[in-house]
């Protein structure tokens, strides 16, 4: 029978509660009516309450940490992967690992209540047993219980934070399926990289067409045909050569910019003769 993983990460939490409800069962029956709860160094009680106070106290405080750990678990499984503080994120948040993700956050969640239940179990128990007066009734022992909690929850989230996620092959064949076909495509587009270098190097490997193929000059004794004389090339109109002013044909009469009206004819006059009469 194959436990789902749900179950398997709340597994912690359940059994600390089990020992839990045992150990406030067990309290019930053998503690006296007056329990002491705190011990001087001289042996003398510094604190002291009823049988059924003591039991109140402790189950108030094993199911505050309950509905903290249920309100926790809620919030880790329905927040949104991107706002959800992990380390080696950019893994983790990654979609194929986000199921993991959740279920390592779970887990560790469910050992960190587990441990706090396990601290107030042990509360219990050492006020069962320091009510004989013998070795356990000693005052320091409350102190090493605390210290040990504290000890523990700092390690957790140590491990949990320096260990507990650190990118593994622990991601499922889905992270080596999703892998695959983007190593096969950086591979493909690495050696159409290469290839195409090696064409533009080389371009007389290339296959030329039949009309990019130089044919046989046409010249005066050229064999496949008559000479073909190369195009003249018109000169460009003087508008258009730079450095030359364009030039404007000037009308027959009138004045040289054509605006005014025709000269009238006007004789050549003759030149005077020196010495005697115009010759004729």
């Amino acid at each position: 029978m194959t436990v789902p993983p749900l179950l398997r990460a709340a597994a912690p939490m359940g059994l600390a509660l089990v020992a839990a409800a045992l150990v406030l069962v067990t309290a019930s029956q053998l503690l006296p009516e007056r329990v002491a709860v705190v011990h001087l160094r001289d042996g003398a009680t510094g604190l002291a309450a009823s049988r059924s106070d003591l039991v109140l106290i402790a189950s108030s405080l094993l199911v505050g940490l309950v509905l903290a750990w249920l309100v926790t678990a809620a919030a880790l499984a329905w927040t949104p992967a991107r706002h959800l503080l992990v380390p080696y994120a950019a893994h983790w948040k990654a979609a194929p690992r986000r199921r993991e993700l959740r279920l390592r956050l779970a887990r560790w969640a469910a050992r960190a209540f587990a441990a706090a239940v396990w601290f107030v179990t042990a509360l219990v128990v050492l006020a069962i047993a320091g009510q004989s007066g013998g070795p356990l009734s000693a005052w320091w022992l409350p102190l090493v219980a605390s210290g040990l909690y504290v000890l523990v929850v700092l390690g957790g989230f140590a491990w949990a934070f320096g260990l507990g996620f650190r990118p593994d092959g622990s991601a499922g064949p889905t992270a080596s399926a999703t892998t695959a076909p983007a190593r096969s495509g950086a591979a493909a587009s690495a050696s159409s990289s290469t290839a195409a270098p090696a064409l533009r190097a080389d371009p007389a490997s290339r296959p030329t067409a039949p009309a990019d193929r130089p044919g046989p000059r046409s010249g005066l004794g050229s064999a496949t045909g008559p000479a073909v004389a190369p195009r003249a090339t018109r000169p460009p109109p003087s508008s258009t050569v730079p450095g030359r002013r364009p030039t404007t044909g000037r009308p027959a009469g009138g004045e040289p910019d054509g605006k005014g009206p025709p000269r009238p004819y006007q004789p050549r006059p003759t030149r005077p003769t020196r010495g005697g009469p115009p010759r004729g």
